[in-house]
């Protein structure tokens, strides 16, 4: 199965978000527009100021300005949080970071804004050194241009942070959902045709799953809600009962790195992704030997172990006895 590469034009719906913008943007009094990976806008500016445009309408400082985008985007990635700065005409903007897992995929931007002269204790980066080269033609146009910059709205810090944190949990809540059920579409996809030549044998395995004759799955599913990023994983085991599963692939139909899915599989589900899948084949082994008369070699098989002795050390690390030890406590 081939890794998805999101992306934000692919996640949103840019003209149902751009409407969002624009209420936000007359909630908060600042100015907002969302760009992709790269700083190039993706959306609209909603709320853009008078000074702002007539920077943007400039060829040279409108490259600055894409530029200064681009750069506050990673290094809002690289902080882990919301990066508010001063662009190269000395403005406060803010890059809210967008990401699925560990991949960027663009930021947020807003602000065009300043901070309030009697909060002399703020201290803002400048996010580049070079200041805008953007010159007026003329005297009056020169101070049409400084008449708008002192119009630009004063925000205080604090209400700043408090703006920042509310676009990224909108945000990362819109993508969230987005990515969640792109992945539930992918999963069902591709349990259809992981079958190869027989693709209805996928669908075969999961009926044999919830038939009372055989091993209820369902029983030994954890309390993981659909939304969480590694729900399709944790469906996929659970419905292959006799495939032994990687967490590189694993990790590949959730969309994520290797690496990540590894430290958010632990998060969600309290243990590493190899002692989920070894518990899981335990309970079904139990259940086997409860109900079958089939032998310790022929259960290991079918749960996907090659070798024999190693599923009964499994089975002993989980249970403190070995699979026929159970078999005949159970019986007796």
């Amino acid at each position: 199965m081939g890794r998805r590469e999101f992306d934000l034009k692919s996640l949103l719906d840019i003209p149902l978000w751009e409407k969002i913008q624009d209420e936000l943007a007359k909630l908060t009094g600042t100015a907002i527009v969302t760009i992709d990976f790269k700083g190039n806008p993706i959306t609209k500016h909603s709320g853009r100021t008078e000074f702002c445009s007539i920077i943007r309408e400039n060829p040279i400082s409108r490259k600055r300005c894409f530029r200064c985008d681009a750069l506050a985007g990673l290094e809002a990635v690289r902080l882990g949080r919301p990066y508010i700065y001063l662009c190269h005409c000395g403005i406060v903007d803010v890059a809210v970071p967008v990401l699925v897992g560990e991949r960027y995929l663009g930021a947020v931007m807003f602000g065009q804004v300043r901070i309030p002269s009697n909060e002399t204790d703020v201290k803002v980066e400048r996010l580049v050194n070079e200041i805008s080269s953007f010159q007026a033609e003329s005297d009056a146009a020169r101070e049409d241009l400084l008449e708008k910059y002192d119009r630009l709205p004063e925000v205080e810090y604090k209400r700043i942070v408090q703006i920042a944190e509310t676009i990224s949990s909108i945000i990362n809540y819109i993508i969230d959902r987005a990515v969640n059920s792109e992945n539930q579409a992918l999963t069902y996809e591709f349990l259809l045709h992981s079958g190869g030549d027989q693709p209805n044998s996928v669908l075969h395995d999961i009926q044999e799953l919830r038939d009372p004759a055989s091993a209820d799955a369902s029983s030994f599913e954890p309390d993981l809600p659909k939304s969480s990023p590694v729900y399709p994983a944790v469906a996929y085991v659970n419905n292959h009962p006799h495939e032994m599963v990687t967490m590189n692939n694993m990790a590949q139909l959730c969309h994520l790195s290797p690496s990540y899915f590894s430290r958010l599989f632990r998060r969600e589900l309290g243990e590493n992704f190899i002692n989920y899948v070894n518990r899981q084949k335990v309970q079904w082994a139990k259940e086997r030997l409860r109900e079958t008369n089939d032998s310790v070699n022929q259960i290991a098989l079918d749960l996907g172990y090659m070798d024999s002795s190693y599923f009964i050390n499994v089975f002993k690390k989980f249970e403190g006895i070995t699979p026929l030890v159970y078999r005949q406590h159970k019986y007796k």
